[in-house]
């Protein structure tokens, strides 16, 4: 019996052939991989509240296992990865998570057309004070607390 890589050599139509149930193969393993809930998290670094959108959105993964949460790459978006753009599509619900007023994630991604379901604002929501830049490790295991709280009260509305 050939391989499947002797038959293509030989045979470009089997090539084609192959190479189309394996991108069908892939997209169907993509989509069943797919989150529940597809987390934004400005998580700048930049900032104390950038900061702690991030670390609160890490966390939440750890506990909820990634078949439940996980997080959307901002960059790629920006990017325009046809991948990520694909699959932040086919997520069913989408939390952003801003640490400040400049809301940043919220309209970097509203420049592509998309919208939350959900929107979380560390200052106007849970009234956390932005330190200001070069502040990124100024935040407590307890803040980080609040924010993941935030974050499963969201998605339990959600997903009960």
């Amino acid at each position: 019996m050939k391989s499947q890589n002797t038959e293509a050599a030989q045979n470009p139509e089997g090539a084609q052939k192959i190479e189309a149930t394996q991108k069908t193969e892939a997209a169907q393993k993509t989509a069943a991989t797919l989150p529940k809930v597809g987390l934004f998290a400005c998580f700048s670094g930049a900032s104390n509240t950038g900061s702690l959108t991030g670390m609160a959105a890490l966390e939440v993964v750890k506990r909820l296992g990634n078949a439940k949460a996980g997080i959307c790459s901002l960059p790629a978006i920006l990017n325009e990865v046809p991948r990520q753009s694909a699959m932040v599509k086919n997520i069913e619900h989408l939390i952003v998570i801003d640490g400040c007023h400049n809301e940043c994630a919220r309209k970097l991604l509203a420049g592509f057309g998309i919208k939350p379901t959900t929107y979380l604002n560390l200052e106007a929501d849970l009234h956390f004070k932005k330190q200001g830049p070069f502040t990124s490790l100024d935040y407590t295991g307890e803040q980080v607390e609040l924010v993941v709280d935030a974050i499963l009260a969201a998605i339990e509305k959600r997903i009960p």
